[in-house]
């Protein structure tokens, strides 16, 4: 006979990933403002002006990650035979995804950046952060790296990163940490007062050996507080944080999609 431990099931997080279509530059959408009847006086700004496209672009290009992300996870419900329409899900801007199709125990997660977004389905809360810079982006926040590092405020975290072998790679893991563990909070009901304020730490780690001592330190010295778990994957294009307070999270990705890169779980840490 199996014994209960045998048989008890670990919990899923289902993920999916997409990438938004192309869009296109400033003059082209200018161009389709005049076609198109929009206004002149628009399409006119859309062309002289470099910050007024930006800023409707990035918000146009939000409604679509927002959309593309709920229809996802529609498809992820369905797929686990639950009814959640693509216009039941909370608005962009009420914080984390949710649905009156979606029973518990199951939350919702989702995060955008760039031209990609992530969304999850969990049997247990999971915070969930992308970053995906484009080649500008990433010549810009290398340009003033060390301005970014020092908005950090843990200083072992800023060491972390100053140590790496690619400083950026380390500093985009750090700030997706901080946003993911943030996210955790708000699906916990106790939202941190911002994505700063919450701590990561312990969960910062260069190699396994980092790792390991990490992990015995904490075992050593906390005592208590609730236990945190984390994972990352990350390579040339992304970095993808978790966070949850679960240790044997089974991360499924589903719908196919881009090619996704190993995952590396982080030392256990307390809050």
């Amino acid at each position: 006979m199996s014994s209960p431990c045998a048989e008890a099931r670990l919990p899923r997080l289902l993920l999916a990933i997409a990438e938004l279509p192309a869009s296109g530059t400033p003059d082209q959408g200018a161009a389709r403002g005049r076609e198109q009847g929009i206004g002149s006086q628009q399409a006119r700004q859309g062309h002289d002006n470099g910050r007024q496209p930006r800023r409707v672009q990035a918000g146009i290009r939000g409604e679509a990650a927002s959309h593309l992300g709920r229809e996802r996870l529609s498809r992820l419900a369905a797929g686990l035979g639950f009814d959640c329409p693509v216009a039941g899900w909370s608005p962009r801007g009420a914080g984390p995804p949710r649905h009156p199709g979606l029973p518990s125990p199951w939350t919702a997660c989702l995060s955008h950046s760039g031209s990609l977004v992530v969304v999850g389905l969990a049997e247990v809360p999971v915070g969930l952060d992308i970053e995906c810079p484009d080649r500008r982006q990433r010549q810009r926040h290398r340009s003033r790296l060390d301005g970014l590092i020092a908005t950090l405020p843990e200083a072992s975290v800023r060491r972390a990163i100053q140590r790496a072998p690619d400083a950026l790679a380390a500093f985009y893991r750090a700030w997706t940490l901080y946003e993911a563990r943030y996210k955790l909070g708000c699906l916990e009901g106790q939202p941190p007062d911002h994505v700063l304020a919450t701590r990561i730490g312990s969960l910062m780690a260069l190699d396994l050996t980092d790792m390991n001592s990490h992990s015995n330190s904490h075992t050593n010295s906390q005592q208590s507080g609730d236990p945190l778990y984390a994972w990352q994957a990350q390579n040339d294009r992304l970095t993808l944080s978790l966070c949850a307070r679960e240790p044997g999270l089974t991360i499924e990705m589903c719908l196919g999609g881009l090619e996704f890169p190993d995952w590396t779980g982080l030392p256990q840490t307390f809050d």
